[in-house]
C-alpha cells in the first residue's frame, strides 16, 4: 500500500532555514564577544605616571679676589745746594773748602767751596824781572768750586791739596802743578783740571805793568 508524505521543503515556510540562522547569529555573537575581548586590555592599560623634575643644585662659584696692586719704590735723590762763594779782600792765608755729605753716585755732586786769599812766598827784587816772579798773593775774580769726584765719593776720600799756579798777564792760568798732593790722585787731578779751566786771577803788578806771577792756590775736599 503506497503512503504520500508530504516533501519537509514545502513545509518550510519562504525558505528560511533555523540551523543558519542560529549559526551566523553564533558567529556575530562570537566577533563581538572576540572584539570586546581585544578592547578591555586597552582600557585597563596604565597611564604612564608622570614624574615630578627632579631639583638641580647648583654649586657656588667664588670670585677670586683681585691681588692687590703692586707697589714699585720710588727712589729720591736730593742734590746738594750750591752756593756762589763770595769775594774777600785779600788776607794773608787762603783755604778752599769743599762740603759735602756722602752721596754715592755715578754723577759728579757740584759743592761750594770757601775761597780766601793765599800769600805766596817771594823773592824781592830791585830790576825789572826777564821772566815770572814769585807773587806776594794772589787776589781771586773768579774761583768756582770743582765737583766732587764720584769715585772719591764712594771710596770717602778727602785732603787738601795745594797748587802752584802761574797766572799770566791777562790773569788767566797758564800752568798749574801739583806743589803738595791730597794723597788721593782723583782729588789732585779734579783740583788742577778746575782751576786751570775756570779760575780767573788779578794779575801781579810791578812797575805799574803786569807780570806774569807764580802763586800758591789751596784746594780743600772736605766730607764734614
Amino acid at each position: 500500500m503506497m503512503v504520500r508524505t508530504q516533501s519537509q521543503v514545502s513545509s518550510r515556510p519562504f525558505g528560511i532555514d533555523p540551523s543558519r540562522v542560529l549559526a551566523m547569529s553564533t558567529a556575530v555573537a562570537l566577533h563581538l564577544l572576540a572584539g570586546g575581548l581585544l578592547l578591555i586590555p586597552l582600557s585597563h592599560r596604565a597611564i604612564p605616571q608622570q614624574t615630578a623634575p627632579k631639583e638641580r643644585w647648583l654649586m657656588p662659584v667664588s670670585i677670586p679676589t683681585p691681588p692687590p696692586p703692586l707697589v714699585f719704590p720710588v727712589n729720591v735723590t736730593f742734590k746738594p745746594k750750591t752756593h756762589i762763594p763770595t769775594k774777600t779782600l785779600p788776607v794773608p792765608v787762603q783755604t778752599a773748602v769743599i762740603t759735602q755729605e756722602p752721596v754715592v753716585d755715578s754723577a759728579a755732586f757740584a759743592v761750594p767751596a770757601r775761597i780766601s786769599d793765599v800769600v805766596a812766598e817771594s823773592t824781592p827784587t830791585t830790576t825789572a824781572p826777564s821772566g815770572p816772579i814769585e807773587a806776594g798773593q794772589l787776589q781771586y775774580l773768579s774761583s768756582p768750586a770743582p765737583s766732587y769726584p764720584a769715585a772719591a765719593l764712594r771710596a770717602g776720600q778727602q785732603g787738601t791739596v795745594l797748587l802752584r799756579v802761574l797766572v799770566g798777564i791777562d790773569g788767566r792760568p797758564a800752568e798749574v802743578s801739583v806743589q803738595t798732593s791730597s794723597g788721593h790722585r782723583v782729588l789732585d787731578l779734579a783740583a788742577r783740571s778746575q782751576v786751570l779751566r775756570s779760575w780767573r786771577f788779578q794779575p801781579a803788578m810791578q812797575n805799574g805793568q803786569a807780570v806774569q806771577a807764580y802763586g800758591l792756590v789751596p784746594v780743600s775736599f772736605s766730607l764734614n
